[in-house]
């Protein structure tokens, strides 16, 4: 736990001592508090919030807008019916991003580390990009819970929070990566560029083979149901 103290206190002399002495079971620990914290917030958004106020609701952003004249309303009104039956699973998927961003996010580093030709071990840079990652999540998750149903002013404090909390995630990754790979500045600037694409460019197709999913079978219900 002390190291934990120490990356809270000072990140860059807790990032050596936790690539040194760090736990992989504290790490553990600290991403499932927040991933309980973000199935929580999640569970509260799935209970507040509907597919069709989104949609349909007064506060729907400007691209809902243009969806629906794009669409059309029985059109629109087919990929919402198909939305709220996937709904839940979305809601579910929300709720592990803590595990998601501690796995992957390492995995991406490390593997752009490797293509980058270092040889070192994956062990204590997962260690540490999971303590990080408990770090930043726990306040965001935290934030989202207490203030996601607070209007306009919660929502721009959680959006704040998840903010800062994300470059403080950076700064440490970055931190790791010149510490455990060895590697300059730069070099590790463009490992973790590197990382990023790996990350997001795996799921962003993911996402959107499923919105083209969601969109052939919405077409697919209002062929059959009738305009």
């Amino acid at each position: 736990m002390s190291e934990l103290l120490a990356l809270v206190r000072a990140p860059r002399a807790g990032v050596a001592a936790v690539l040194a002495r760090g736990r992989l079971s504290v790490a553990l620990a600290g991403v499932l508090v927040a991933t309980a914290l973000a199935a929580a917030s999640s569970a509260r958004f799935a209970g507040e919030v509907r597919v069709q106020d989104v949609v349909f609701g007064p506060g729907r952003s400007p691209l809902v807008g243009a969806l629906i004249d794009l669409l059309g309303v029985d059109l629109t009104s087919a990929v919402v019916y198909t939305l709220e039956r996937s709904f839940g699973l979305l809601v579910l998927a929300s709720a592990f991003t803590p595990l998601f961003i501690w796995v992957l996010g390492a995995t991406a580093v490390h593997a752009a580390a490797r293509l980058r030709g270092s040889r070192a071990r994956f062990g204590p840079y997962l260690t540490l990009f999971g303590y990080a990652t408990a770090l930043s999540r726990i306040p965001a998750e935290g934030a989202a819970l207490l203030l996601g149903g607070g209007g306009a002013l919660g929502a721009g404090a959680v959006q704040l929070v998840g903010l800062v909390t994300l470059a403080w995630l950076a700064i440490v990754a970055w931190r790791g990566v010149v510490l455990h790979y060895g590697v300059g500045g730069e070099r590790a600037a463009t490992i973790l560029a590197l990382a990023l694409l790996l990350f997001y460019l795996v799921p962003l197709a993911l996402i959107v083979l499923a919105v083209a999913a969601v969109l052939i079978a919405a077409v697919w219900l209002w062929i059959f149901s009738g305009p």
